[in-house]
């Protein structure tokens, strides 16, 4: 039971790591719904763990003494190693923020020049397939003057 206490108190420790690594993309994308969805994976991933340790010492049986280990190892982590990687992990998230958004700035510019140039193929064929009908319908009724092809010299 004293080894199991000390592996619940590892364990904690050891989600303290884990949810430092959450937090880190959380202060990477500071959008409400993507904190949401960082705080599920994170419940996600350690729920099933918290229960094989659990399955695997205790043979699944709950007792308030393991999740007191837990609760006791994740404060010593947040007491100790959080206050440190705190400071260095803000100053990267906000350059990899800085350059997310530069990125995605200039991956939208790229995106919207391209469809400049494929509206305006779609638009100078349409215009060249409707005077092509014009031109027809007056090849059919008779002659053609200079006027007509004015609109393809430019």
């Amino acid at each position: 039971m004293n080894e199991a206490v000390v592996v619940f108190l590892f364990l904690g420790f050891g989600i303290g790591a884990v949810y430092d690594v959450f937090r880190f993309f959380r202060l990477i994308f500071k959008k409400k719904w993507v904190e949401f969805i960082i705080d599920f994976l994170f419940f996600f991933t350690i729920s099933p763990i918290i229960f094989l340790f659990l399955l695997s010492y205790n043979n699944g049986l709950v007792r308030v003494f393991y999740f007191t280990a837990v609760l006791l190892g994740y404060l010593v982590y947040i007491l100790t190693l959080y206050r440190v990687t705190v400071h260095i992990f803000r100053p990267i998230a906000n350059a990899l923020r800085f350059i997310l958004k530069k990125s995605l700035k200039s991956f939208k510019k790229v995106l919207q020049s391209i469809r400049k140039v494929y509206y305006n193929m779609l638009r100078h064929s349409t215009l060249r397939f409707k005077h092509s009908k014009k031109l027809r319908k007056k090849k059919n009724s008779g002659g053609l003057n200079e006027e007509d092809f004015s609109e393809f010299n430019t």
